[in-house]
């Protein structure tokens, strides 16, 4: 079974006594139903949950839109469910973006029946409210409002290189912990272990059901990586025909289509500043706004600003207009760039060239919700990253891995 360092926090929600419903985002296929209802439901309340998929219960879905009340909402769960929402019972409303009155009622569950714990799930709730919010200028739903201050938000990501190393060889992560946590050094051999593990992770990426089909066939590394290589066809697949499920226009599908098919190429060029004249001769910084915005929300792509000269914190953007994109999935960035499996299976080192380890750290740092700034000096001294810790500015520089 596949581990989640999520649990913690969701532990620690649970045992919060001021605890408010809790929303959990995340990009679709990173592992949401999968971490809320095997991981933490069947551990924490077996046999005393119910679990509701919005996106398959068309009865319920249809309930909610005509009854928009908390005490009809909790009789129909008892009657149709055989299930009594109360304090040692978890309530899971999965997929809630196809059932926006269920967020509106989180205000309400919050106020009146905050002894029950409830988790709502959504691959991209934030970008449908939007829509509906703002749709061609106008307000398709005014009597919705967002509960601002009445949930608790999770963000899930996919796999971090700690979380894949834990699940695909735990007593390897549990030596590489121990000698991180006693600040002691591990000897070569161990060492060009891990670097061999980090670049699997480099290709396979943090997607649950492409590391699981990894770990699964890992016997025999060419087959892992073929099939690892189809498995992320088809989430890559998924997420470009996703854009067309939650924008209002043709215009910004093909908009965000064309931004995040562009991911990798932008990246490897001398200037990495995703420029939008390279996606259509046409298109200004202002064209692409709102696409970058919605793939920024949606947790596909992480954005980078650009800092320059001299820097203090807070860490502010210097121009709005330049900036970097990256790809929020390692394996769907490996994908993306077309690598060759055979080459890569050959010799790992040599097949990845210094992007990917740059596309890498913006994973690692959104996942610690850090803000993505790079930095720009004069002539072409720079930092691919600076990160704010504790009020002092801490610059990243990322280099590829020289084969030994």
């Amino acid at each position: 079974m596949m581990k989640r360092k999520y649990i913690k926090d969701l532990v620690d929600w649970n045992e919060d006594p001021e605890r408010k419903p809790l929303l959990v985002l995340g990009a679709r296929q990173v592992g949401k139903t999968y971490l809320i209802k095997e991981l933490f439901a069947e551990q924490y309340y077996k046999n005393r949950y119910k679990y509701i998929d919005c996106s398959d219960d068309i009865d319920f879905v249809n309930y909610v839109y005509k009854n928009d009340n908390l005490e009809r909402l909790l009789q129909y769960i008892q009657v149709h469910y055989d299930f009594v929402p109360d304090h040692k019972h978890l309530l899971i409303f999965d997929e809630v973006q196809e059932c926006l009155p269920l967020i509106k009622m989180m205000k309400h569950f919050c106020e009146k029946r905050r002894d029950i714990p409830v988790i709502v799930t959504g691959s991209l709730v934030r970008i449908k409210i939007n829509r509906y919010a703002h749709k061609r200028g106008g307000y398709a739903d005014k009597s919705f409002l967002f509960p601002v201050g009445k949930i608790n938000r999770l963000v899930i990501s996919p796999l971090t290189f700690d979380e894949f190393i834990y699940n695909y060889k735990k007593p390897t992560y549990n030596l590489l912990k121990n000698a991180y946590d006693n600040k002691s050094s591990i000897n070569e051999d161990i060492h060009q272990e891990l670097i061999d593990i980090f670049n699997d992770y480099l290709f396979v990426g943090g997607m649950p059901e492409a590391v699981d089909t990894f770990i699964k066939n890992r016997t025999n590394k060419l087959s892992a990586y073929t099939k690892v290589n189809k498995k992320i066809n088809e989430i890559y697949i998924d997420y470009l025909n996703d854009m067309e499920l939650y924008q209002a226009s043709q215009e910004s599908i093909l908009k965000s289509r064309a931004i995040f098919e562009n991911i990798y190429s932008q990246l490897n060029k001398g200037n990495k500043n995703f420029k939008p004249s390279q996606i259509n001769s046409k298109y200004k910084t202002r064209d692409i706004f709102t696409s970058v915005q919605w793939l920024v929300t949606a947790n596909i792509i992480n954005k980078a600003f650009l800092l320059k000269e001299k820097v203090t914190c807070p860490l502010i953007m210097s121009d709005e207009s330049l900036y970097r994109l990256y790809l929020a999935d390692m394996g769907l960035f490996t994908f993306q760039s077309g690598l060759n499996v055979k080459a890569f299976a050959l010799n790992k080192e040599n097949a990845l060239s210094g992007i990917y380890y740059e596309n890498y750290v913006s994973i690692e740092l959104t996942a610690r919700n850090y803000p993505l700034f790079y930095w720009k000096g004069k002539r072409n001294s720079e930092f691919e990253y600076l990160i704010d810790v504790g009020g002092e500015v801490v610059p990243i520089d990322c280099k590829k891995i020289k084969a030994r």
